[in-house]
């Protein structure tokens, strides 16, 4: 799931070494639009679309991967900034899937990759253009830096996937990351970091696949190796 704050972005950017990458590993691999927020334009997508677009898409692949020759049973969902906010939330929260007649056990693995979006409550109270992003396009839900935040929803035995996360960037942001990871591990989900901390935010999504990166794509694909055995 592409990054851009909920209103920029788009499936086919930035993916030519991540095809190549999950391909040659004998993945198949796919990349997702939804539904983006237009400042000021109240018919554009607000919540839950982003959410509810990507739980389609999981559904899509749940029933009709077999017909590429892949596994309904190892998927394995991964995004970038608003796109690792979208994976937090479908992957923990239960309501998204369950519009698909799906429990979130039709996601073996989730990576949602650098977001402050795990805890809005917390992250809010530095303000900032991602604060702002969240509020143009999740404003609409009742107590959104709650209600949207994946943090709220983690629960153990109830299906999360297994998850990996990148902890990086200001002090406040590496707490949130780690946070969510230490609170899924505590609710007995298996969990895997990545200390992106000499990379900026753009850098994670970019180093996925890309020749001579040793810091995201080998924890990543060890990790999606052991996830989808």
């Amino acid at each position: 799931m592409h990054g851009g704050g909920y209103h920029l972005g788009d499936k086919a950017s930035q993916v030519r070494d991540e095809v190549r990458l999950f391909n040659d590993r004998g993945f198949l691999f796919i990349s997702v639009n939804y539904r983006l927020t237009v400042k000021g334009d109240s018919s554009s997508a607000h919540y839950p679309d982003h959410y509810d677009d990507v739980a389609a898409a999981v559904a899509w692949l749940h029933s009709n991967i077999g017909r590429f020759g892949g596994d309904a049973s190892r998927i394995a969902l991964l995004g970038h900034s608003a796109g690792a906010d979208i994976v937090s939330n479908v992957a923990t929260n239960p309501r998204y899937l369950r519009n698909h007649r799906l429990g979130l056990r039709a996601i073996a693995c989730a990576g949602p990759l650098d977001t402050e979006g795990f805890d809005k409550v917390t992250a809010d109270a530095g303000g900032g253009e991602e604060r702002s992003a969240w509020s143009d396009a999740l404003g609409n839900a009742p107590d959104f830096e709650r209600t949207t935040s994946a943090i709220t929803w983690i629960r153990p035995h109830v299906g999360i996937p297994q998850t990996i996360g990148v902890v990086r960037g200001t002090p406040q942001r590496r707490g949130i990351e780690q946070d969510y990871l230490d609170r899924l591990a505590a609710a007995s989900v298996r969990t895997a970091r990545i200390d992106a901390s000499g990379l900026s935010h753009a850098e994670v999504n970019r180093r996925i696949g890309a020749p001579g990166d040793t810091v995201i794509t080998p924890p990543l694909m060890k990790f999606l190796d052991r996830c989808l055995r």
